[in-house]
């Protein structure tokens, strides 16, 4: 099948398996363009036609996400972290959600968890998180804050997103439902991190938690 109404951004912070995520994903969704956005050192010898390595200028994953954003063209915008957690053949089923008419189609990494992935106090604070946003916003998810996500590109950008750090996803969420973007949820995989553990903080944990009450008052 041919990707090339696609573009695939992988975030990425010191991740080893930065340059196996992408030929995955060149290899899986053919035709798409791959944008690599690194904040500090990077090691990838791949060379692709489809391919775009950009160095992140400013701090966190959302400042990152939005930058690599505005290099997109095609219709269609991915999101899937560089550290071999996700299932990469996910993606083409995300895309396919979009295709079929939803604005946003995102991951849900608790369905399949791989053993180790994901510490327990991740997961209660994950599936808070969660709660709250379904009940304070109407939202029907079981994971918010995965990294593995589809969505239009006229959405993401009709959102105007400001968290700078991983508070983006929730923001997307939030904003998504408030302005009547239609929200689908599919399950996916979660795996092991290929490298050293990159576990949010409480304190991590607390701020996502505020992002959730910040936006009930914005339109």
């Amino acid at each position: 099948m041919d990707y090339s109404d696609t573009t695939v951004v992988i975030p990425v912070m010191e991740e080893p398996a930065v340059e196996k995520v992408t030929k995955e994903v060149l290899n899986n969704l053919p035709k798409c363009r791959v944008i690599i956005i690194h904040k500090g050192p990077i090691s990838i010898n791949l060379r692709h036609r489809d391919l775009t390595v950009v160095k992140q200028t400013g701090s966190g994953k959302g400042v990152g996400m939005r930058q690599a954003a505005k290099l997109v063209k095609t219709k269609i915008m991915c999101f899937i972290d560089g550290d071999d957690t996700y299932e990469v053949k996910d993606l083409k089923k995300l895309v396919q959600h979009v295709r079929d008419g939803a604005d946003m189609a995102i991951g849900d990494r608790l369905n399949h968890l791989d053993k180790g992935a994901m510490p327990g106090y991740i997961i209660f604070g994950n599936s808070i998180l969660t709660i709250t946003a379904n009940v304070l916003y109407g939202l029907r998810l079981h994971d918010s804050q995965t990294g593995i996500r589809a969505m239009k590109k006229r959405m993401f950008d009709s959102l105007n997103l400001r968290e700078t750090h991983f508070g983006i996803e929730e923001e997307m969420n939030i904003k998504a439902k408030k302005n009547g973007y239609r929200i689908v949820e599919m399950p996916t995989s979660y795996y092991r991190r290929d490298g050293p553990a990159k576990h949010m903080k409480i304190s991590g944990g607390l701020k996502l938690f505020l992002i959730n009450l910040k936006f009930l008052s914005d339109k």
